[in-house]
């Protein structure tokens, strides 16, 4: 089934980011990512905890981004992670701690870029990856400095990974269906679709998809 990873845009007022994640909720969306990079870590984990509520009351999950210790602080679903965060000090000491709970109830997930040997060989000596997100596959407002691949190249780390492949990077209403068109099942927005008037389109297109 094809669907959709909700990725929350940095910087939006919260009361706002709960309204607009409610609606997503109603129209079916239920894969989220609290994704902020301006708070305070205490601020952080307290809109978390928030939104984990709003979002589990209506039957999603909820991954942290960055933070394996305030997911499992607060009970989300998982995090998501990438290298540089993966490899931080602080975050491996906190995951060779509690590494047989966080294998055992926690979706974890690992940006690859585009970086092929990671998709094939990702590090699973303290974590066991349930999915790996690939791109940038467009330019973005995040994504401005990236390399971009011919579809060929983009459709490949389906051929190299056993795990499932979240699609990332720039992907939006307008250029969705080349990217399912390439294999991928998941494809993560964040300003693709936050905010948007053309929300339930969005969402009716997918459908149409599966």
């Amino acid at each position: 089934m094809k669907s959709i990873y909700a990725i929350t845009p940095s910087g939006i007022d919260f009361k706002k980011l709960i309204n607009e994640i409610e609606k997503m909720l109603s129209l079916g969306i239920k894969l989220f990512q609290y994704r902020e990079k301006s708070l305070s870590e205490e601020q952080l984990k307290n809109n978390a905890s928030i939104l984990l509520e709003v979002i589990k009351k209506n039957n999603g999950k909820l991954l942290i981004n960055d933070s394996p210790r305030i997911a499992v602080e607060i009970g989300a679903d998982g995090f998501h992670l990438g290298m540089e965060d993966y490899l931080s000090p602080k975050n491996l000491k906190f995951i060779k701690e509690h590494k047989e709970t966080i294998n055992s109830d926690y979706i974890k997930g690992l940006s690859c870029k585009w970086d092929y040997e990671l998709v094939k060989n990702p590090p699973e000596d303290l974590i066991t990856w349930n999915y790996l997100a690939v791109g940038a596959f467009f330019k973005s407002e995040t994504k401005k400095n990236v390399s971009l691949l011919k579809n060929k190249d983009k459709s490949y780390p389906l051929t190299i990974s056993s795990k499932p492949l979240v699609a990332i990077g720039g992907i939006n209403y307008q250029n969705m269906d080349s990217v399912l068109s390439l294999g991928y099942e998941t494809i993560a927005l964040s300003k693709g679709i936050f905010f948007k008037k053309d929300l339930e389109n969005i969402i009716k297109n997918l459908n149409e998809e599966n």
